[in-house]
């Protein structure tokens, strides 16, 4: 698989005949099974140059919050260009996005285009580990299988190589093989639950960019 069918995939995202946003290859799960996404806003597959960003993070999935999330969508025109950095990732100016990421380690990283984040699952809620139908759901959709294969065949090559460092901070839902943390190219965070990149692999984020 060539890095570039992440944008691809994505880029293939719309809103369905009840207004929701959904890859068409997800839509017919999303209509036959319980779960409380919300889908009145794009999708977040990855926030950052996804195709250039040095340091790729692995995330869980795109967060939801009535208030934040309806503040970064107020109008169409928002709406527009935010599928349309989505499309087109190395062209887009990342310095606005959400404002979780303003209070994280990493989140200047992202909007400079040294690192991109990707998440497991680009769908909204307000916390998916307390949310037994998303993740059953989660686990049965094909954008699910696509994005993983998308890391294990397209980028984890690239961490080998020393050409991308992989920061694993949300790894469950990924479900990633034991032998990925035999990786040089490849950290785990070991407090996936803290926002921040924590102290050691924050280091070795550090490193790889001064010696980049």
């Amino acid at each position: 698989m060539k890095l570039e069918e992440i944008v691809d995939f994505w880029s293939q995202q719309r809103q369905n005949e009840q207004g929701q946003w959904i890859h068409p290859a997800d839509d017919p799960f999303f209509q036959s099974a319980p779960h409380s996404f919300n889908l009145e806003f794009p999708v977040s597959p990855y926030v950052g140059d996804i195709l250039n960003a040095p340091i790729i993070v692995l995330g869980a999935n795109a967060g939801y919050d009535p208030q934040l999330t309806l503040s970064e969508f107020p109008d169409v025109e928002t709406i527009e260009r935010y599928v349309a950095r989505v499309s087109a990732p190395s062209d887009a100016d990342w310095v606005f996005v959400s404002k979780y990421y303003g209070g994280v380690n990493y989140g200047p990283l992202l909007a400079d285009g040294r690192a991109a984040l990707i998440n497991a699952c680009p769908y909204r809620s307000p916390k998916i580990s307390a949310e037994p139908d998303n993740r059953r759901l989660l686990a049965r959709l094909p954008s699910t299988s696509f994005t993983r294969r998308w890391l294990l065949e397209a980028v984890v090559p690239m961490a080998r190589a020393k050409i991308r460092l992989i920061v694993a901070k949300r790894p469950g839902l990924w479900k990633l093989p034991a032998s990925l943390r035999d990786v040089e190219g490849v950290v785990f965070d070991p407090a996936p639950i803290s926002p921040q990149i924590t102290n050691g692999p924050w280091a070795i984020v550090q490193a790889t960019l001064h010696a980049g």
